[in-house]
């Protein structure tokens, strides 16, 4: 990732280029590649451009992580 300095306070900040709303197939799978490796759901999601509860669907197939168990509504 690019990095920049805030003009303001000089704090060096990340520079995202990419914004995804939604995860195709490909991403879905680097993903959960990337999640098998031993990285964080949210460094996921910035190395993605999207956010943490995307790469979190993508990672959770089935409900409670593939098992098929869905939690019952609360409402």
């Amino acid at each position: 990732m690019a990095t920049f300095r805030d003009p303001e306070t000089g704090v060096l900040l990340n520079h995202i280029t990419v914004q995804r709303s939604s995860l195709g197939e490909p991403e879905r799978a680097v993903a959960r590649s990337l999640y098998r490796r031993g990285y964080k759901q949210q460094h996921i999601a910035a190395m993605l451009g999207t956010n943490q509860g995307r790469v979190n669907e993508a990672l959770d197939c089935g409900g409670a992580r593939g098992n098929g168990i869905v939690q019952p509504s609360l409402f």
